[in-house]
């Protein structure tokens, strides 16, 4: 008989172990099933206005409303950093190569010269430009520099059709660091742009320009030589929605392609959540996400492909307490041949890169290591051969990063 109460009571304790340990071993499975891609740490940068340095933060450490923008190309690193009014290129071991500053903003250089001393041309060097506001960033094959500056206000054009100033001009820098010219929308020495959302830079050289104002996003795209080849206007009243449904669209953001004339357009679909039992609607929820591409040529969109769903589940107050939590893709980039490159950021500091194709192929899906919980600003880049690096900005020194994701999709090109 006691031998009898023992095993049943073992038994008991088996069962209860195994359903205290099943949700903890379904989710690390969940998990497992994505691969882990290693993050190379390249070189970290200290905070502060030195030249080599960076400044991210304000007083007690809070982010600053001036963009910082990283760019890879060719296994060098360019970064423009508006709180310090300055556009620094870096070796990929952190070697300050090239400087434009704004000396009433910092100091004298001390690594770097002049870009002449005593006649002739050093490797490495400093140019001094007094800038308005740095913002956003390109490069392109040559070594071209162009950086996003804001005009003062005496030289701002109010746009009465748009309801915005007119503020910014890109600033082109040649490989020597002396300034060729400026951009506005209609080329070279234009009216100058409404806010600036991001410049990208395509497979042949040509910049465009995605601006945005309340109501609308407009692109400019640029030969190399820097003339108006398209000019488009988005307007968020207008946006691509299903057929067969009642949504709200929200464009997230607007990417060129590398090598098409085509425009790839992020963006999430939500609808009036319905409770199943009163039929009461209580918020909103998201059904559904896509990447339209519109072609420049046409003036049409040519196609659309939907966005797998990111669900993990997740503990609540209680190893009984489970819950699917669905966690959205942000289009960070797009790589020749039409991969796009996504991130979701988890929770637990992990954040997921998926690679899909415009045919609704995945390429890949891989686990990025990214301090979240630690970092108080981050930038991502997709460089044209599809390696994904990023500035991660913590408390008290700035690391440079990137993840060899160009091995995943074999060779893109340059």
């Amino acid at each position: 008989m006691r031998a009898r109460f023992v095993s049943r009571y073992l038994l008991l304790v088996g069962v209860l172990c195994a359903m205290l340990l099943l949700p903890m071993l379904l989710a690390g499975c969940s998990r497992a099933r994505i691969s882990a891609l290693d993050r190379e740490e390249l070189f970290h940068l200290a905070i502060g206005r030195a030249e080599d340095q960076i400044d991210l933060f304000q007083t007690e450490g809070a982010p600053l409303n001036q963009k910082t923008r990283i760019v890879m190309r060719d296994g060098l690193f360019f970064i423009s950093n508006g709180s310090a009014n300055k556009v620094m290129e870096f070796s990929s071991y952190g070697d300050l190569l090239s400087l434009h500053y704004d000396p009433d903003e910092n100091p004298r250089p001390v690594l770097l010269q002049a870009s002449v001393v005593e006649g002739r041309m050093t490797n490495r060097r400093a140019h001094a430009y007094h800038f308005s506001q740095v913002g956003e960033l390109a490069v392109t094959s040559n070594k071209t520099v162009m950086v996003e500056d804001m005009l003062g206000e005496e030289r701002a054009v109010f746009d009465s059709d748009l309801g915005v100033n007119l503020n910014r001009v890109v600033l082109r820098f040649d490989s020597r660091g002396q300034l060729i010219d400026y951009l506005g929308q209609e080329g070279v020495g234009g009216t100058p742009f409404p806010y600036i959302e991001r410049l990208e830079v395509t497979s042949r050289d040509e910049l465009v320009v995605i601006s945005r104002t309340m109501e609308s996003w407009l692109v400019y795209w640029f030969t190399s030589a820097g003339d108006l080849r398209y000019n488009v206007e988005i307007p968020l009243s207008r946006l691509p929605i299903p057929d067969d449904r009642t949504v709200i669209p929200a464009l997230e953001t607007i990417l060129p392609d590398k090598e098409l004339p085509r425009l790839y357009l992020k963006l999430d679909y939500y609808e009036q959540a319905l409770d199943p039992d009163t039929g009461a609607s209580f918020g909103i929820e998201k059904t559904l996400s896509r990447v339209y591409w519109l072609d420049l040529e046409q003036g049409r969109y040519e196609g659309y492909v939907n966005l797998p769903s990111n669900i993990q589940t997740v503990s609540g107050r209680s190893v009984f307490d489970r819950q699917d939590v669905e966690y959205m893709y942000q289009l960070v980039g797009v790589a020749p041949r039409e991969h796009l490159f996504l991130l979701s950021r988890e929770d637990n500091d992990q954040t997921q890169l998926l690679i899909m194709r415009t045919d609704g192929r995945v390429v890949r899906r891989r686990n990025l290591h990214v301090e979240d919980s630690e970092i108080l600003y981050k930038t991502y880049h997709v460089s044209a051969a599809g390696i994904l690096s990023a500035l991660l900005g913590f408390e008290d020194h700035a690391r440079i990063v990137w993840w060899r994701s160009d091995r995943l999709v074999g060779d893109l090109g340059r």
